[in-house]
């Protein structure tokens, strides 16, 4: 319990880290994009909004694990994997089930209209990787699946969440590429290559799926590249992007 407070800690440092980073980067482009007060209370609305609809999530995920290796049907058990090899294993199959549950909420016209919440702010920065729609808990039903599979140790778990969570933020975050973007760019899902997933633009938006690593997109065909910055957001958008309750409520809406 006392290792998942320090690492709820970390996560809201690299939050705020983040953030600062932002801030100092659009200083030196001397020109800040426009966003609205309206906007950042719906991106941390629905951040709490999933943060209290999730909260028994890390618990069911955890319990997941447990079962897993009481039955004897945890993989990481029945082979004696070392904590180091199962973390690794259960990160790299929790991206490729994580790629399929993403491509599917972009196929599927019923998870589209929940996940089309996400895509719809107008702006892209560390805030927007809180802003979900609570429904998307219902596509975290393979990832129980895999951890009752793996029979993952409920510390594995945690650090694999942890990891997840601190990509993502990193992920969505607007800063300045720098070099070390640029080394990691071949194998890992990085900025640049993640507003390219938030473009108005059907064929860019319809890929780079991964949530952390790249592999599974260029191996299936998804993976996306382009010069510049580019906008975001969703063109024609049938609910205010700025208005938490019209967001809450757009699932609801014709397409």
């Amino acid at each position: 319990m006392r290792i998942a407070a320090i690492l709820d800690f970390a996560l809201v440092a690299w939050f705020m880290l983040l953030a600062g980073v932002e801030l100092s980067t659009a200083r030196r482009r001397g020109i800040a994009e426009a966003g609205s007060d309206g906007r950042l209370v719906t991106n941390f609305g629905l951040g709490a909004l999933v943060l209290v609809f999730n909260a028994l999530l890390p618990m069911i995920k955890v319990g997941s694990s447990v079962a897993g290796q009481t039955v004897g049907a945890g993989l990481a058990g029945r082979f004696a994997w070392p904590w180091a090899v199962t973390l690794v294993v259960l990160v790299v199959a929790d991206s490729f089930v994580s790629y399929w549950t993403h491509r599917a909420m972009h196929t599927v016209p019923a998870l589209w209209r929940i996940h089309r919440v996400h895509h719809s702010d107008m702006l892209l920065d560390v805030s927007t990787s809180l802003r979900n729609h609570p429904l998307e808990l219902l596509v975290s039903i393979p990832a129980l699946v895999l951890i009752f599979v793996l029979g993952a140790p409920p510390s594995a778990v945690v650090a694999a969440q942890t990891i997840v969570l601190a990509a993502g933020f990193w992920q969505h975050a607007d800063i300045e590429p720098s070099r070390l973007e640029w080394i990691l760019a071949p194998w890992l899902i990085t900025p640049a290559i993640h507003r390219l997933h938030h473009s108005p633009e059907r064929m860019l938006h319809d890929g780079n799926y991964g949530e952390l690593i790249s592999l599974w997109d260029r191996l299936f065909g998804t993976f996306r590249t382009k010069d510049g910055r580019g906008r975001v957001g969703l063109d024609g958008q049938i609910a205010r992007a700025d208005h938490l309750f019209d967001q809450i409520w757009s699932p609801v809406y014709a397409p």
